[in-house]
């Protein structure tokens, strides 16, 4: 510690021994005047030595602090969510709501297992939202044509309650061999992003009743999935 001060503080410290030996000295009768304005000039001058060196040391500092803040803004900048995100049981109803409140102009529903529908929670959570949405115009169903019972007795009740339910056209009916499901929406920057899954475990837990998501994937608008997407859902309309 004593050996860090005095190399960190040397000049206060040679001051402080000067000081002292001159007023000694001068009691003593040893030294003038003179020779106390000559030792209190060179203290002065030490200090102002130190007091440059400090300077200096703190415009280092806040230079090197301003370097490093202009870096992590770049690192920053240039760092990209990834395109598709995993969503897990514990994200997956916030998610859903999330996705809902960011709808917008067209929603398509493709190839969605409408047995989760049967029970009102699973339905407030994920397709209300999209239904009473106002800025969703148009909710558009592409579905196998094994859920036209369950949409018949389970969702176009439940649809029919809710406000904007005009929205909701019929669905078209096709013949989809595909077990993968998406619902996708348009965004604010006219892009569209989507939300993922699959029929069966362990994307879906299904029993003898119901149907329930237990994973989704997260699609982003810069992702080339998208298209993909998109033109999947238009064969199946043309078919």
């Amino acid at each position: 510690m004593m050996k860090r001060l005095v190399t960190q503080e040397w000049e206060a410290l040679a001051g402080i021994v000067a000081a002292v030996v001159a007023i000694v000295l001068h009691f003593l009768h040893y030294a003038e005047v003179s020779t106390l304005m000559a030792i209190a000039l060179v203290l002065i001058a030490l200090l102002f030595l130190r007091d440059l060196r400090h300077e200096n040391q703190m415009n280092k500092i806040s230079s090197a602090a301003e370097h490093a803040t202009t870096l992590l803004g770049d690192i920053k900048n240039h760092l990209q969510p990834s395109d598709i995100t995993l969503i897990g049981p514990t994200e997956l109803h916030a998610a859903s709501e999330q996705f809902a409140r960011n709808g917008q102009g067209e929603v398509v529903w493709y190839n969605v297992c409408l047995r989760m529908y049967k029970a009102q929670e699973p339905f407030d959570i994920m397709l209300k939202p999209f239904i009473e949405n106002p800025r969703v115009k148009v909710l558009r169903f592409v579905l196998g044509q094994n859920e036209k019972e369950r949409w018949q007795t389970d969702v176009w009740p439940k649809i029919k309650q809710c406000n904007g339910h005009k929205k909701v056209s019929e669905p078209y009916w096709a013949n989809l061999d595909e077990r993968l499901s998406f619902v996708i929406t348009e965004t604010d920057e006219g892009k569209a992003e989507a939300l993922v899954s699959f029929w069966g475990e362990p994307f879906m837990a299904v029993s003898a009743d119901k149907s329930v998501p237990r994973y989704i994937l997260y699609v982003r608008e810069n992702s080339d999935l998208i298209a993909r997407l998109k033109e999947l859902e238009r064969i199946s309309r043309v078919k």
